[in-house]
């Protein structure tokens, strides 16, 4: 099948037509788009202006600037504990979403299946489609806090399974797997010899005392994982579209030609900036900041939804919560339509996310504390039939 075949199997983003339709109307507040309502770091914004004035405005190495590559290595060996070699098992991206089409292309057959956690974000079933392959969503489920166990997966895997995709802090629903967990489904990916993609975008953003647990840093595991990250959600950073991945170096040879031929490479004076913020005690101290805001927002809004009788999970991270709405008599589309009309508050279909999520709908609290109160009030007085004064 050829690329122009497949791409009439990928629909628009769901998120995207609704963020669309929202920009058409007037005192909207959008709870829909996961992006950071904060600024970018001073700092790491005078580090790009840096990175112009020291002539980092030519092409760089396909797969990345060198400086950068060797900082994200340490990152990896000291927050991670992966052990990654710069030069050949690390790469940069133009922003994060890239490694996922180009990590498939590496090494899918035709037709091969992919297993993936549902709910699930929007990008991975269409990489996987354009790649060649075929997703297979496998549910999660409320009771088990959306969190993925080998019971799940092993009712999914066939023959043609070639790799699973696992993203903790999840998005949509905000749920983190535990260090049990991530063992569990690395001896499942061993038995099955599956390849691993460990998307960990959100890794910082952790409440409660959880911590987030790399897969790729447990023994045997390096060689079959390609870890996934960025700075667009770490450091407020969506527009400078800069992402990395640590894979084993036959993996990364073939993404970086994928990338010789597809962006060629990623900004380079970005590149220098995000070299500089890593090692930047400031960057960390911002990065805590909102987290900690972050977690005030999201005690708001589960507690609201809750009193509102919508039953909601509380997240354990991202900046992401799920209420259950099909109490109501409505489906997640139904009710969708209804807040964006009579609350004007957008959010987005669970069913967006895949089959898993029909019945709920995803809300982003990266939005500030006064407009998430706001928000919170419009849905309670739609929901109890009152009108908007």
């Amino acid at each position: 099948m050829a690329l122009s075949d497949r791409l009439e199997l990928v629909n628009p983003s769901e998120i995207r037509k609704l963020f669309d339709l929202a920009a058409g109307m007037e005192d909207v507040i959008s709870l829909g788009i996961g992006e950071p309502d904060f600024d970018t770091p001073e700092h790491i914004k005078e580090y790009a202006k840096e990175g112009l004035d020291k002539g980092y405005t030519h092409y760089g190495p396909n797969a990345g600037l060198p400086m950068l590559r060797e900082v994200v290595a340490k990152k990896l060996r000291e927050q991670n504990g992966i052990e990654a070699d710069p030069k050949t098992e690390v790469m940069i991206l133009t922003g994060a979403n890239q490694a996922f089409l180009m990590g498939l292309s590496t090494f899918l057959k035709d037709n091969e299946e992919v297993l993936i956690p549902s709910p699930m974000f929007v990008s991975y079933a269409p990489a996987v489609i354009l790649a060649g392959g075929k997703p297979v969503e496998v549910p999660t489920y409320e009771e088990n806090e959306f969190r993925l166990s080998v019971d799940d997966l092993e009712k999914h895997v066939t023959e043609r399974t070639r790799a699973l995709i696992i993203n903790t802090p999840n998005n949509p629903t905000g749920s983190v797997l535990t260090k049990k967990d991530i063992e569990e489904i690395a001896d499942f990916a061993v038995e099955h010899d599956l390849i691993l993609f460990s998307d960990e975008v959100y890794e910082h953003f952790v409440y409660d005392g959880v911590k987030n647990h790399s897969i790729a840093s447990l023994d045997g595991m390096f060689e079959r994982t390609i870890t996934v990250n960025g700075f667009s959600k770490t450091f407020a950073m969506t527009g400078w579209r800069l992402g990395f991945v640590a894979a084993p170096a036959w993996i990364i040879e073939k993404m970086t030609r994928f990338q010789m031929y597809n962006s060629t490479c990623p900004v380079t004076f970005v590149q220098y900036a995000a070299a500089k913020a890593l090692e930047d005690e400031r960057s960390w101290k911002a990065v805590e900041e909102m987290r900690k805001e972050y977690d005030r927002r999201r005690n708001l809004v589960w507690e609201r939804l809750n009193e509102m009788g919508l039953p909601t999970v509380k997240p354990k991270g991202a900046f992401y919560i799920f209420p259950r709405i099909r109490d109501t008599g409505l489906t997640d589309h139904q009710f969708s339509e209804l807040m964006l009309k009579e609350a004007k508050v957008a959010v987005v279909p669970g069913s967006a996310f895949g089959k898993a999520g029909e019945g709920y709908i995803r809300i982003s609290y990266a939005t500030a504390y006064e407009k998430l109160e706001e928000a919170m009030d419009r849905m309670e007085k739609v929901l109890k039939g009152e009108k908007l004064v």
